[in-house]
């Protein structure tokens, strides 16, 4: 994640203290209390990515937390987040921006996101990380069936 520098117009990383409060501190404990594995599974992602596990594996890992989100949270086992219908299915409210979004998460695991057998460099883990934690903030929020889409 980037930023601009007011003072001169850098582009600099952003700053670790907003995306912790931002992303991290308002996704895991929701997740813990609905999702107590996939919560689990996205803290082990980013221990495995301080000690240099394969990027490939932390990212399919953590992907499929929140495909697992996903098909807890519309009780469609066969959910598939790199399905168009299904997103449309789940979650129309959803931009579709985000939808293609989501799509290209999904895109980046298995043969389509494959870096020709190397995973991404860390920075690039790690952002990716952050997409699928703020994908699990959309989720949490996104207004249930029983939940009027105005409320």
């Amino acid at each position: 994640m980037l930023d601009i520098a007011e003072e001169d117009g850098r582009i600099v990383p952003m700053e670790e203290a907003l995306l912790q409060n931002e992303v991290i501190d308002r996704l895991l404990p929701r997740l813990a209390n609905r999702f107590p594995q996939q919560e689990k599974d996205l803290v082990k992602a980013y221990h495995d990515l301080a000690q240099g596990v394969d990027a490939n594996t932390i990212f399919g890992n953590a992907f499929k937390a929140l495909e697992e989100v996903a098909r807890q949270m519309t009780s469609d086992t066969t959910l598939l987040l790199s399905k168009e219908k299904d997103l449309r299915k789940y979650f129309p409210l959803l931009h579709k921006t985000v939808h293609a979004t989501i799509i290209k998460l999904a895109d980046h695991r298995g043969d389509k996101g494959a870096h020709g057998r190397q995973g991404p460099p860390p920075h690039e883990v790690r952002y990716l990380l952050f997409s699928i934690c703020n994908v699990a903030l959309l989720f949490l929020d996104y207004p249930s069936p029983t939940t009027p889409a105005s409320e």
